[in-house]
């Protein structure tokens, strides 16, 4: 039994030297990554898995608006979280996918004419702590 155990804390020291501050140890023993995004932006679109002009202001024209988040380094499938919010007022929750073959999220906004103003997007992983807030604003 001894060496059941010796083995296993051999493995997890092994993974969390090598993942580094990318995973910690849940409440239940379970291990769990720390998402970092290594890019988190606003932008028109989203087009061959990346964003199309990013920016901080957005004419209403436009019609729609995109949140673009990637992260460094996802170990294994989990959830993150588009929230967005106008003037404070959560108006939208995105639940999305991420994995190892597949860094990356995305998510939009359908703009109307009573949109106008400032506006934040928090990007939170499945335990819902706070990765990234982008704010942006929705002009004529």
């Amino acid at each position: 039994m001894k060496t059941v155990i010796r083995t296993t804390c051999a493995i997890l020291a092994s993974i969390f030297l090598l993942a580094g501050p990318h995973l910690t140890l849940g409440g239940d023993g379970s291990v769990q990554q720390k998402l970092k995004p290594a890019k988190a932006v606003m932008c028109e679109s989203i087009q061959q898995s990346g964003p199309v002009n990013q920016a901080a202001v957005f004419s209403i024209e436009l019609g729609r608006v995109a949140c673009f988040t990637e992260f460094d380094q996802v170990l294994q499938h989990t959830v993150v979280h588009h929230k967005w919010y106008r003037k404070d007022n959560l108006i939208a929750v995105k639940r999305l996918s991420v994995a190892p073959d597949r860094r990356f999220s995305s998510s939009s906004m359908q703009l109307r004419d009573a949109d106008k103003g400032p506006w934040r997007v928090d990007i939170t992983d499945a335990d819902d702590n706070l990765l990234a807030t982008l704010r942006f604003s929705i002009t004529d």
